[in-house]
């Protein structure tokens, strides 16, 4: 059985710590065998906080905010 292992870096900064550490974890993890890992970063991305405006109830879980969310 594959395990997959996904690191975040949540991060607003390109090569940052966080970053680093994240992908440092994946190294190990990856060491494991049948272990497959993919890195995400956020860095760059738009990500809007929620209004409260409901839409999304009315639209079955779409968001009417437009972000890389």
């Amino acid at each position: 059985m594959i395990v997959k292992v996904l690191g975040i870096s949540g991060s607003p900064r390109r090569n940052s710590n966080t970053e680093f550490l994240v992908k440092e974890a994946l190294k190990g993890a990856q060491s494991v065998k049948d272990v497959e890992v993919s890195f995400l970063s956020l860095a760059g991305k738009k990500i809007n906080h929620c209004i409260g405006c409901l839409a999304c109830e009315k639209t079955k879980g779409i968001c009417i905010i437009k972000d890389d969310f």
